[in-house]
Parts: C-alpha cells; sequence; structure tokens
C-alpha cells in the first residue's frame, strides 16, 4: 500500500517523540494501532462480503444457465413424443369421462339400471351398524 521502509519508520519515531514527548508517545502509538487494526478489519470485512456477493451472483448466473439448459432439453425430447401420440379425447369438453355427468342421490348416473333390492326396501348408504 504505502512504500514506508526502515528509516523512514525510524523518522517519524524520532519526530513523534520530540513533539509528543516520552510519555504520550507510547499511548499516541497505542490508540494510533488500533485504529489501523480497525480499518483493515473494516476493509476486510468488506471485501469479503463483496466477495460473497459476486460468487452468489455467480451462482445464480449458472443456476440460471442450467435451468434454461434443462428447458430447452425437455422441449426437444418432448416435440417428437407429441406429434406420435394420439390426444387424449377425454380431456376435450363435452366428451365421456371429463366430468359432465349428471349424478342422483344414490350416487349412481342418470339412466342406470341399479338393482334394486330384494324386498323393495331403499338401500343403506355407509357402513352397517
Amino acid at each position: 500500500m504505502f512504500d514506508i521502509g526502515f528509516w523512514e519508520l525510524t523518522l517519524l519515531a524520532v519526530i513523534g517523540l520530540i513533539i509528543l514527548g516520552p510519555e504520550r508517545l507510547p499511548v499516541v502509538a497505542r490508540t494510533l494501532g488500533l485504529w489501523v487494526g480497525r480499518a483493515k478489519g473494516y476493509v476486510r470485512g468488506i471485501t469479503s462480503e463483496l466477495e460473497r456477493e459476486s460468487r452468489a451472483d455467480e451462482i445464480r448466473e449458472q443456476v440460471n444457465q442450467t435451468r434454461k439448459q434443462i428447458e430447452s432439453d425437455t422441449r426437444e425430447a418432448i416435440e417428437p413424443v407429441r406429434g406420435v401420440m394420439p390426444r387424449d379425447k377425454s380431456s376435450e369438453p363435452g366428451a365421456a369421462g371429463s366430468g359432465n355427468e349428471t349424478r342422483s342421490d344414490s350416487g349412481t348416473q342418470d339412466g342406470d339400471d341399479a338393482p334394486a333390492p330384494a324386498d323393495g326396501a331403499r338401500q343403506r348408504e355407509g357402513p352397517p351398524e
């Protein structure tokens, strides 16, 4: 970062000793060291956060590319099969089995000839008692 060598540091220490005196120089040096340490910690934290964000963006991009590839592969695999398979008539509106039948109270379809009980009594729904 800064190109400060041994002689520059020695000169700064001598100037600090002359200006601050021997009593306050250790306190100022300790405080300055704490500030420099905190600044390095903040820079390290910001750097690691930026690296995590860039990795997250890269992973997100890879996931999107993989998803698009899977979707295109699936479409390519489905297209030939769609041309070969017959259409399902039960899914068309108004077709038999589409759920448009009416039901009577007994749960049978209209027009079904359900067998009546032998004695003419109504059949009971539900489990026997």
